[in-house]
């Protein structure tokens, strides 16, 4: 069940360096920390490709604020490509995306005992 979004909630950007330019990530958190919703935006408005990562981003923060384990998204974004070859948007913005998605969520995990 896809939990309701409060009024406000903390979150963090990273500016990301690709082939595409730069993309800005940005993923709130939960009161526990954990990931619950995620945006992403290139540096440069009207991308054709915005509109699809936008919608990548809005499926994947349904899926997070329905439970989904954040490092079940981060294998799933792992190895997305495209016909065109390694060095594309799509790839870029996969590999982003799994990268900040994957930081914060170990960021959230709680620490193990030693």
């Amino acid at each position: 069940m896809k939990r309701s979004r409060p009024q406000a909630l903390p979150g963090v950007t990273y500016e990301m360096h690709t082939n595409c330019g730069k993309i800005y990530v940005t993923v709130t958190t939960d009161h526990a920390g954990r990931p619950f919703e995620t945006f992403l935006r290139f540096g440069k408005a009207g991308h054709c490709g915005a509109a699809i990562f936008d919608a990548m981003t809005k499926i994947l923060s349904y899926a997070l604020r329905s439970g989904m384990d954040p490092q079940e998204a981060v294998k799933a974004l792992a190895g997305i490509g495209c016909s065109y070859g390694k060095n594309t948007c799509m790839n870029a913005v996969s590999e982003a995306m799994g990268e900040v998605l994957e930081d914060v969520a170990i960021s959230s995990e709680p620490a193990t005992p030693t």
